[in-house]
């Protein structure tokens, strides 16, 4: 089966003999290149990906992976867990109010996301580097099914959990690309094809995201995750899905209603997005599940309609214009000579 726009997966396996738990999903799809600015320097921006997962209880898995539906390579896939030591980059991904508590122990890393009685509220794993990319012991990159298979290691599992405290959580937050050269898997652009006619024109597009959904899925993705699956698979409690898209789209239809919009903030975000927020980004965020339910799949349809004009365009459509306008007059002139002509020759 061919890979369909928008289609994941997301999936813990669980240690030999190990009791049933639970994990928490978030993905935030950035759609800055949508704006039409470029980063500083002039350089061109590119949407991502971010895939957080929250284990709530991380000594019963094994290992964790995300399967995305386009190639991957390995110096594209960055680690956000040092963005946590920011307390402001924290409270805004969590919408809680907490204070960071960095740690290196022996070599390995992680962050302490503290609540305001000073009780944990969650450990936030610090991937060890190789060169620009994840070391190869913590993170697996293999090309599956069309798409990458993901997979975070027992290694890093294992060196931010040994450690934690009883009832402690984990938290990996993993930032993705893709390809210059590719198209974005979660967006599609309809332009009208008499755009050049107009002085501005209204383009659609719309992002269709998918989780776990077994029609949509490739079979070997399939069999990957029956395979991990042998000694149990922990259960997704709720999946969040939040886009940022340009504030001059409007969200024209949804699959669902979506659990809050708002204008995002120019601070702390913009040290958070490479390169910087572009000028004008509005977040909507859905959500499914609440803790002790199961979700087995989750989709997000959105339908855009954003307004494009530029000097650009508004130059095209003037030349377009001024040659119609030439034609025309020319046109006319031809016919005034053919018909003068004509009752010149009947006289």
């Amino acid at each position: 089966m061919a890979v369909s726009n928008g289609s994941m997966a997301v999936w813990c396996s669980l240690k030999q003999g190990g009791r049933k738990t639970e994990i928490e999903t978030h993905f935030n799809y950035w759609r800055v290149a949508g704006t039409g600015q470029r980063a500083p320097g002039g350089l061109l921006r590119r949407d991502f990906l971010e895939v957080g997962v929250l284990l709530f209880d991380p000594s019963e898995i094994n290992h964790i992976s995300i399967f995305v539906p386009f190639v991957v390579a390995a110096e594209t896939v960055e680690d956000l867990g040092t963005y946590f030591g920011d307390p402001d980059i924290a409270q805004g991904i969590f919408n809680e109010v907490l204070s960071s508590d960095k740690h290196s122990l022996s070599g390995e890393q992680w962050i302490n996301l503290l609540c305001m009685d000073d009780s944990l509220f969650c450990r936030v794993h610090v991937f060890l580097k190789q060169n620009n990319s994840i070391d190869s012991s913590e993170i697996c990159i293999k090309y599956e099914g069309g798409g990458t298979i993901i997979t975070i290691l027992p290694h890093a599992v294992e060196s931010s959990s040994a450690r934690l405290p009883v009832g402690g959580r984990l938290y990996f937050r993993l930032r993705i690309y893709a390809q210059p050269e590719q198209q974005s898997p979660f967006v599609n652009v309809i332009t009208p094809t008499d755009r050049h006619f107009q002085s501005g024109f209204e383009e659609v597009e719309y992002v269709d995201f998918r989780l776990n959904e077994a029609r949509t899925l490739p079979a070997p993705i399939e069999r990957q995750m029956k395979r991990d699956a042998a000694n149990g698979r922990a259960s997704i409690n709720r999946v969040a899905f939040l886009t940022a898209v340009p504030v001059l789209s409007e969200l024209s239809v949804s699959n669902t209603a979506f659990y809050k919009n708002r204008l995002l903030e120019h601070d702390p975000w913009d040290k958070y997005v490479p390169g910087g927020i572009p000028q004008g980004m509005m977040v909507y965020h859905w959500r499914k599940g609440e803790p002790g339910q199961f979700v087995d799949d989750f989709t997000a349809f959105v339908k855009l309609q954003t307004r494009r004009t530029s000097n650009t365009i508004l130059l095209i459509y003037l030349v377009i214009a001024f040659l119609f306008g030439i034609v025309g007059n020319l046109t006319a002139s031809g016919i005034v000579a053919l018909y003068q002509s004509y009752y010149a020759e009947k006289k």
